[in-house]
C-alpha cells in the first residue's frame, strides 16, 4: 500500500526508530494501526454481528470480507472489497444469502460458498468471481447450506447441509457445471441419516495428495468423524469428536485451516496441528489466548489470537511460525481494541484484521484495520 492517510509507521520491538504519523493512527503497546473503515455498517447500520467480518483474501490486490448472519437471517449480503492501491471500499455485488463467511479458491478465482440461499432451498449455490463480477452457480441439488468447497484430483467438492436421509457431499467431475452426491461408507456399509436432524460437513480439507470430509451427524447424540475419499465414496477414517474442541464464535466449527510444512493446522479457539489427521498437538497461547484465524505466506504461518482484559478491551496478538517446529509461535505484535478479532489476511508484511464481537452489539463491529510490520 502506498503512503497515503492509511499508511501505518511501525515501532519495531527491538530498536527504536524515528516515528512518522498518519491521520487516524492509533499506537498501542508495540504496534500502530489504521482503521480501514466498517464498510459493512451501510447494510447493518445497529453495530449487529451481522457486521463482521467472518473471513478475508486477498485476490487481484483486493481485500474481499464476508458478513451476514444466517441464524438471524439478516441477508442478503453485499461482497465489499477494499482496493489496495486507491485505498478505498467498494460493493463488488450482493449475493441472495444470509451470511457469506469462506472464501476459496477454485482454478485460481476467488470463490464463496452460499452458506444460506434466500431463494428455494430445493437447489445450493456457489459464486465465482470473473472478471471483477460474482456468477452465481445454482446447480447443488438439496444443498440448504454450503459450506466449503474445494478443488481435488480434477474435480469440485461441495461440503453441505442436506435434509435427513441424505450425503453432504456432492461432486462435479465437469468444472461445476453438473454435481452428483458421494456416499459415505463405515466397514464397507453406506452411512445411514434418515434418523439424523443435523447432517453436516462443515469443512474439506486436501492434505497430503488426499481429501478428507470432517461429517456431522446425529439427534440427540452428535456424531464427528473424518471421512477419506476413495474410490468414488467417503470411507470413514477416525473419530473426531473428544479429539477437538471448539471456543464458539463463528457458525462453522473450523474458522481457519492452512497446510503448512508437513502439517495440516486448523483453529476452532484452539489451534491445532497434525501429521495424519488422527493424533493432534493443541498448540497453547500466553494467557490462554483464543485463536481466531490463521493465514500463510510463502515463509511463515500466522496465528491471530487475543482475550479480554479487565477493563472489558481485548489484547490481540499476531504470532508467527517458520515451520521447523509446529508449537514454535514467536509473537510478532500485539494492541488493545475494544471488540476481539475474527479474521486475518496478510500480504507483503502487511496485515489485514477483520474485527467483531459475535455476543453483543457494538459500533465497532466490522472494522476492518490494517498494519505493516517489518521486523
Amino acid at each position: 500500500m502506498k503512503c497515503s492517510r492509511y499508511l501505518v509507521i511501525i515501532l519495531c520491538i527491538f530498536t527504536i526508530a524515528n516515528l512518522a504519523s498518519c491521520s487516524g493512527q492509533k499506537t498501542v503497546d508495540d504496534v500502530s494501526y489504521a482503521e480501514l473503515g466498517i464498510p459493512t455498517a451501510k447494510r447493518y447500520t445497529e453495530g449487529i454481528s451481522a457486521r463482521n467480518p467472518w473471513d478475508m483474501a486477498i485476490f487481484d490486490d483486493k481485500l474481499y470480507i464476508g458478513s451476514g448472519d444466517y441464524d438471524a437471517n439478516s441477508g442478503p449480503v453485499d461482497m465489499w472489497c477494499y482496493n489496495l492501491d486507491s485505498e478505498t471500499w467498494s460493493n463488488s455485488g450482493t449475493l441472495l444469502e444470509e451470511e457469506i463467511d469462506r472464501f476459496c479458491f477454485i482454478d485460481d478465482k476467488l470463490a464463496v460458498p452460499g452458506i444460506d440461499p434466500q431463494e428455494d432451498w430445493s437447489l445450493g449455490n456457489y459464486y465465482i468471481l470473473d472478471n471483477d463480477q460474482w456468477i452465481k452457480y445454482r446447480n447443488i441439488n438439496g444443498g440448504l447450506h454450503t459450506f466449503d468447497i474445494i478443488e481435488f484430483d480434477n474435480m469440485i467438492f461441495a461440503g453441505l447441509g442436506v435434509s435427513s436421509g441424505s450425503y453432504p457431499i456432492v461432486c462435479s467431475a465437469d468444472s461445476g457445471k453438473t454435481f452428483d452426491t458421494v456416499p459415505f461408507q463405515k466397514d464397507g456399509k453406506n452411512i445411514q441419516t434418515s434418523d439424523s436432524q443435523k447432517v453436516r460437513v462443515y469443512d474439506l480439507f486436501v492434505f497430503k495428495d488426499s481429501l478428507y470430509a470432517a461429517f456431522t451427524y446425529g439427534d440427540s447424540e452428535i456424531t464427528y468423524d473424518l471421512y477419506k475419499y476413495e474410490n468414488g465414496v467417503f470411507a470413514y477414517d477416525n473419530q473426531w469428536y473428544g479429539k477437538i474442541h471448539q471456543i464458539k464464535f463463528t457458525n462453522n466449527i473450523i474458522a481457519g485451516k492452512a497446510e503448512f510444512g508437513d502439517n495440516m493446522f486448523f483453529t476452532t479457539g484452539y489451534l491445532y496441528a497434525t501429521e495424519d489427521m488422527r493424533n493432534f498437538t493443541r498448540i497453547t497461547f500466553p494467557d490462554s489466548q483464543t485463536v481466531y484465524d490463521i493465514c500463510k505466506d510463502e515463509k511463515y504461518l500466522y496465528a491471530l489470537c487475543g482475550n479480554e482484559q479487565d477493563d472489558g478491551k481485548y489484547k490481540i496478538s499476531v504470532y508467527r511460525n517458520d515451520g521447523k517446529i509446529i508449537t514454535n509461535f514467536h509473537e510478532l505484535f500485539n494492541f488493545v481494541y475494544e471488540v476481539p478479532p475474527l479474521s486475518i489476511s496478510c500480504q507483503d508484511e502487511s496485515f489485514f484484521i477483520g474485527m467483531g464481537n459475535t455476543a453483543a452489539t457494538h459500533d465497532k463491529n466490522g472494522m476492518i484495520l490494517f498494519i505493516e510490520y517489518s521486523d
